[in-house]
């Protein structure tokens, strides 16, 4: 799990995990538990965001090049470092809570197929059914 960065607010709020992926530079938050009915697991943008160029007639994105996403989600972790206050402080992987772990590795773009669950399976086959068939809504 090395392409992400945790960071653990101590239970201030329900969210209280904030992960950073640092590829990516997506932001997501958890609580302890973020599969039970009262947990959270949640998506909350990137960092990188404010460097999307839209171009065209204003409907097409051209993302940063690699070098930009790095300095922008290594200026992002630095300063969430330099003010434990705003997300907590940085955990280790290895120390969070197995429902945590669990929820972070399926986060992993690089996921592969065979890891997936039966459920994710059939719900992907079933949409890829109503697009090829044409019933899939647009």
């Amino acid at each position: 799990m090395n392409n992400f960065v945790i960071f653990d607010n101590g239970g201030r709020t329900l969210d209280r995990f904030t992960i950073i992926n640092k590829e990516t530079g997506d932001v997501y938050g958890c609580s302890e538990n973020p599969d039970a009915p009262n947990g959270a697991g949640k998506f909350y943008g990137s960092c990188v965001e404010h460097r999307i160029v839209m171009s065209g007639a204003g409907w097409r994105q051209k993302l940063p090049g690699k070098s930009v996403i790095k300095a922008e989600v290594d200026n992002y972790i630095n300063n969430a470092k330099l003010d434990p206050d705003w997300m907590g402080k940085e955990v280790d992987f290895n120390s969070l809570p197995a429902n945590v772990r669990q929820y972070i590795s399926h986060l992993d773009p690089h996921i592969r197929a065979e890891e997936y669950s039966e459920a994710n399976i059939v719900f992907m086959s079933r949409a890829t059914e109503n697009v090829s068939s044409g019933s899939g809504t647009r």
